[in-house]
């Protein structure tokens, strides 16, 4: 009895491992000179930009932190890593001296070209499940992003979080009265890939030997 229990707990642990092992969490920071290779967009020339310096800051900055057509609403853009959905997505950021607003997230979601896919936006801090979001008109209000990635996107008909994450940045400016400066010394994104079918199978098999001999266990004491 103790043997056939022992043989169970190796096999749903090395099950557990064999799955857990194709979604390793990848992470990527950007920090020092790498924040000069993100892309920087902004209305006015100077707004967001590269500043090197100790630290180096992806540098955010706006006149007027308003929602009008007329506002600048700067921000500092990057690549998501391939593959990764919205579901699996994560992120955190670090903030210098002389930062007087938080950032928000935004997120370019890419079920079709040209950018025509929904944008969801946070209302700022790290970004993961607990996250309060709207996407552009389609959803707004208090929702967070774990409930949203359950919702059905009516421009591509998916589930929000199956979709694909194209880009992903920090803005500022969406709201608010007077200047806003963001300087932000570090950001980080995280995505945990969803196990592949193809791997769990494999998994499995490795662990045949395990369920064998489990079975066989079973069969001796039955007959006993």
């Amino acid at each position: 009895m103790k043997i056939r229990k022992l043989q169970l707990a190796i096999l749903a642990v090395g099950l557990a491992g064999a799955m857990s092992a194709s979604a390793a969490i990848t992470s990527i920071t950007y920090s020092g000179t790498d924040l000069s290779g993100l892309n920087y967009s902004s209305m006015y020339s100077g707004d967001a930009q590269y500043v090197a310096g100790t630290p180096d800051v992806a540098h955010l900055y706006t006149a007027d932190l308003g929602t009008a057509d007329t506002a600048d609403s700067p921000a500092v853009f990057f690549k998501a890593p391939v593959g990764t959905t919205l579901s699996t997505l994560s992120g955190s950021y670090v903030l210098s001296s002389g930062t007087t607003v938080d950032p928000y997230w935004i997120l370019y979601l890419t079920e079709s070209t040209g950018y025509s896919s929904s944008i969801v936006s946070t209302y700022g801090g790290p970004l993961n499940g607990s996250s309060l979001v709207h996407v552009g008109n389609l959803t707004s209000g208090s929702i967070t992003l774990s409930a949203l990635d359950l919702l059905i996107d009516p421009i591509s008909g998916l589930p929000y979080g199956q979709e694909m994450v194209a880009w992903a940045g920090l803005e500022i400016g969406n709201g608010g009265s007077g200047a806003g400066t963001a300087n932000i010394e570090s950001i980080t994104v995280s995505t945990a890939p969803v196990p592949e079918p193809t791997t769990m199978i494999a998994g499995a098999l490795l662990l045949l030997p395990f369920g064998a001999s489990t079975i066989r266990m079973l069969r001796k004491n039955r007959k006993a």
